[in-house]
């Protein structure tokens, strides 16, 4: 009964008008990565991602788009080194939250970060969770009281195995808890979805000795952060990955990939009770010379079929080409449905998905990365294009993608170091700040915290110093000559 629903919803194409399928890209001037895409009430979209290159420095950035693709406005966030925004939140009435990870402000590398905008994407807040080794945020979703819970990896000390990490955050940016579990091998989380008020699922990797390699886990964690149930997933031989949760009918499915051999990966997919009992698992083999990985993929309701985002590194078109698949799934086993229309991106170089989420009218929107293009439609600004792709909820997931031109500029980013004329360190600074600049020239200096508060305000010449030794840690805005740096007090 329940393919027959399915196939009844296809045929009956009600709220096809209702809103207009696209796919745009937008770039700026380097290598931009949209990593996750938010529908707003007024059928508008946010998109968050980094943009850079990847040889240098990059900053974290947010984008507004009207229902059919128009930008509207873009905002970057970001210092001297790298930020990576990972997921947008909206908090109605106030602004957005972005979610991800710093290494301007960091206690070491990476470290997870949270940023509060207005409702205009400018920069309220910003804090980061200091670690001395490596940490990094792949997922987060919002908890019923306007909080959060982060999931990622970190490194107990630098050079070690890294752990699951998972980090409960309030609304004013306070951490409530971390906590961190692991093997003596890689472990990492990848997926966080809110199962109910108080209980959340979380998905990843973990390592298994008996095996000599990583499996797929699911986990359940409550609002204090206790496992309540552990699943570990991978019933054949190699490596199993979970890269993505999403809720359906019979509690929660996963995706993700089977690591066959090393140049062979399957899609890897099934669903688990709310009670922690597998209810299947498979990882069909293709037999195929390609990769295919399910990235990204949700569930759709109104169908009862999810949308699988798939990469695939397929040899049959051009040399290296990790190309895209966007097409429907089964909502219980995660089989790709074929006969009905989908939507490929076939480009030179590197493609990826970041995230992809469902619409009211059924459909679904979807983000990510868009690379060398060799047919002469598209142009790169840069090293690679931020897409966005928006699905109508009729039944069809096919739109043109290869005659679409670069028109959007991303995003203004500025090096707020390079190039400067101003020169402070350490940063981070333990005791005295020292202040360079170039000239004689007497410069006013300011100094804020990050909720803007004024805490020192003097004119002084080059070559000067500042004590910080008493000042609490965190973060302070130093401006100098309207130009305002990040320093990190230890």
């Amino acid at each position: 009964m329940r393919f027959l629903s399915v196939l009844s919803f296809l045929l009956f194409v009600q709220i096809a008008s209702a809103q207009s399928r696209f796919y745009k890209l937008y770039s700026g001037t380097g290598f931009d990565k949209g990593e996750d895409v938010l529908a707003l009430p007024d059928s508008s979209y946010l998109i968050a991602g980094s943009s850079g290159s990847f040889e240098q420095n990059a900053q974290g950035f947010l984008m507004k788009i009207d229902s059919l693709g128009a930008y509207v406005w873009s905002q970057a966030y970001g210092a001297q080194e790298t930020e990576e925004i990972k997921r947008v939140f909206y908090r109605p009435g106030m602004g957005y939250y972005l979610a991800g990870m710093s290494n301007s402000w960091s206690g070491g590398n990476y470290d997870p970060m949270l940023i509060f905008t207005d409702l205009s994407g400018n920069q309220q807040w910003i804090k980061t969770y200091q670690n001395p080794a490596w940490d990094r945020i792949h997922d987060g979703v919002q908890t019923i009281d306007t909080g959060f819970v982060l999931v990622g990896e970190r490194q107990a000390i630098l050079g070690a195995e890294a752990d699951v990490l998972l980090l409960r955050i309030d609304k004013n940016g306070d951490t409530l808890w971390t906590k961190t579990i692991g093997t003596a091998g890689p472990d990492r989380a990848n997926s966080i979805i809110r199962i109910s008020d108080t209980t959340y699922a979380v998905g990843g990797e973990w390592y298994v000795a008996d095996s000599s390699a990583a499996k797929g886990f699911v986990l359940k964690i409550n609002d204090q952060g206790v496992v309540e149930w552990f699943d570990t997933l991978g019933h054949l031989t190699g490596a199993f990955s979970v890269l993505d949760l999403t809720p359906n009918l019979y509690g929660i499915q996963f995706a993700g990939y089977r690591l066959n051999n090393n140049s062979d990966y399957d899609k890897f997919s099934g669903s688990i009770g709310l009670d922690g009992v597998v209810l299947t698992q498979v990882a069909p083999v293709d037999g195929l010379d390609a990769k295919e990985i399910i990235q990204q993929f949700t569930y759709l309701p109104q169908q009862d079929l999810t949308i699988l985002g798939i990469q695939v590194l397929n040899n049959n078109t051009y040399q290296e080409p990790y190309d895209l698949y966007f097409g429907y799934g089964d909502a219980y086993y995660g089989y790709w449905m074929s006969g009905i229309p989908s939507t490929t991106i076939l480009n030179q170089g590197y493609d990826y998905i970041g995230n992809i989420r469902p619409t009211l009218d059924g459909g679904f929107v979807a983000t990510g990365m868009n690379s060398v293009i060799v047919d002469g439609q598209n142009q790169l600004n840069g090293g690679s294009n931020v897409f966005v792709i928006k699905i109508n909820g009729d039944g069809s997931a096919y739109v043109q993608t290869d005659t679409v031109f670069t028109t959007q500029q991303l995003v203004g980013l500025t090096d707020v170091f390079e190039g400067s004329q101003v020169l402070m360190f350490p940063n981070p600074v333990a005791s005295i700040l020292h202040v360079n600049w170039e000239g004689s020239a007497a410069q006013l200096i300011e100094i804020n915290d990050l909720m803007g508060n004024l805490l020192f305000r003097e004119t002084m010449i080059s070559s000067q110093t500042i004590d910080f030794s008493n000042w609490p840690q965190g973060i302070y805005y130093v401006r100098v000559n309207g130009s305002a740096y990040p320093i990190v007090k230890r």
